[in-house]
């Protein structure tokens, strides 16, 4: 049987090992880091630096420096091009003006061929309109007038038509288209006395072999 003497002692045995033993833990860690680190010997031994060796490289020969140096082709200096003469004012218009052909002056065969082309495709209408623009460029002229006549008939504007055919002979009596026109305008208008009148004149005109005589007495027929 342990006594409370015994007790004590062991309790205050087990603090001095406990206190032994934590002053050896602290007193050897740091001897043994320093062990370590020093190496086997205790001291530090630094690393040396590498020796830098410097390889020597004979240098070349003279005979071969002379060949390399001649081998080498010296720097050609880049050709300047010659400076391009700007063109003169006088030059740069006359070559423009060459090249740009001059715009065709209107006269009335010129607007009247540009006509046909829309009464040939039965445009009568913008054909008629164009006459009138070009009655008032070009007045007093017996094809323009003709062709008035001619599109105003087409469209069904007898009493127009007939002025434009009236003009158009009073200023060339001798006009065979208006003559033509004017007769067929005569046999819609059921006056075909009318009609072989100026049928008369044509022949007198022209003879029977004409376009304009034959394509009238057609028309009239046996009226």
């Amino acid at each position: 049987m342990v006594t409370p003497i015994g007790v004590e002692i062991n309790r205050i045995r087990s603090k001095i090992e406990f206190m032994v033993i934590k002053f050896l833990t602290v007193l050897l860690v740091p001897i043994s880091v320093m062990f370590v680190s020093h190496g086997a010997y205790g001291v530090d031994r630094p690393v040396p630096a590498p020796v830098e060796t410097t390889e020597h490289t004979p240098s070349a020969p003279a005979a071969t420096r002379s060949a390399t140096s001649s081998a080498t082709p010296a720097a050609t200096p880049a050709a300047t091009p010659a400076a391009t003469p700007a063109a003169t004012p006088a030059a740069t218009s006359s070559a423009t003006s060459s090249a740009i052909p001059s715009a065709i002056p209107k006269t009335v065969t010129t607007e009247l061929n540009i006509i046909r082309k829309s009464i040939e495709m039965g445009n009568y209408a913008q054909a008629l309109a164009l006459l009138k623009v070009t009655d008032t460029s070009f007045p007093n002229n017996a094809d323009v007038n003709n062709l008035l006549g001619y599109t105003s008939r087409k469209l069904k504007l007898y009493s127009q038509s007939a002025t434009y055919y009236t003009r158009a002979l009073k200023i060339d009596p001798k006009h065979l288209g208006a003559l033509e026109y004017q007769g067929e305008l005569f046999l819609i208008q059921k006056k075909s006395s009318s009609a072989k009148s100026n049928l008369a004149k044509i022949k007198a005109i022209c003879g029977t072999n004409c376009e304009e005589y034959q394509e009238l007495k057609k028309a009239i027929g046996t009226k």
